[in-house]
């Protein structure tokens, strides 16, 4: 009989829809860290917008910290999620270094945000700060997915990558007037630009940071817009 209903837990536990999680990760609120399902070692922060319902799709925003700490982009974020309703995922592992880690780390939040969460596979969106940015970059070719847009802060593609490998990617990037990468982030935006991506480059004052909640907020808009209208080009 125990053998039985562990059994039947199980079965639960690995294919259960997304609505029977909808009581214990409450909308509003960060919830972190959450451990994923089939990787206890892997967790997230994770914000669900106050009106979501899993009986609908929902866009989703995955986002890297070079530090590993998923809080950071989540709470950054929460404000834009709120307003235009996305779901925002950030992992408590990828980490500046080896690319294994990254792609383990993308690899257990990728699975266990559609086993838990109602999201939509149509509008994927990825988000990072530094060598969080590269991460961003590189999610669609890690794990052979679509990618619907980038919000890249203050770091470039990744050396495996070429601007041409994101052609038709919005991409909106921001970086501090003293950062370091302040060129390498110029020079991108140029590339981008040249070959026909929607792209824009916003700089703020400061140094190699994740930029202030209002350009956040404005980043968001931004990709809300490129996804509204495909056709539309950003101003510069």
């Amino acid at each position: 009989m125990a053998l039985r209903v562990t059994s039947i837990l199980l079965l639960l536990l690995f294919f259960s829809p997304p609505w029977l999680w909808a009581e214990e990760l409450p909308p509003g609120q960060i919830s972190d860290p959450l451990p994923c399902l089939h990787d206890a070692g892997q967790s997230y922060a994770l914000y669900l917008p106050t009106a979501y319902q899993p009986e609908r799709r929902w866009p989703i925003i995955y986002c890297f910290d070079p530090g590993g700490r998923g809080a950071i982009p989540v709470a950054l974020f929460k404000e834009g999620a709120e307003k235009y309703g996305y779901i925002l995922v950030s992992s408590n592992n990828s980490k500046n270094g080896p690319w294994e880690i990254i792609l383990q780390a993308a690899r257990a939040i990728w699975r266990d945000s559609h086993a838990r969460l109602a999201v939509d596979d149509q509008r994927i969106y990825a988000a990072g700060f530094s060598g969080g940015a590269r991460a961003a970059y590189g999610l669609d070719k890690m794990l052979s997915i679509k990618l619907s847009g980038v919000i890249a802060c203050g770091g470039e593609l990744p050396a495996w990558l070429d601007p041409k490998d994101v052609i038709d990617v919005p991409w909106f990037g921001t970086a501090g007037l003293a950062d370091f990468n302040y060129s390498e982030m110029q020079e991108l935006s140029g590339k981008l630009g040249a070959q026909g991506t929607p792209q824009r480059l916003e700089i703020f004052p400061g140094r190699h940071s994740w930029p202030p909640p209002k350009l956040v907020l404005e980043a968001v808009a931004w990709l809300q817009a490129q996804d509204a209208e495909p056709g539309m080009k950003p101003t510069q």
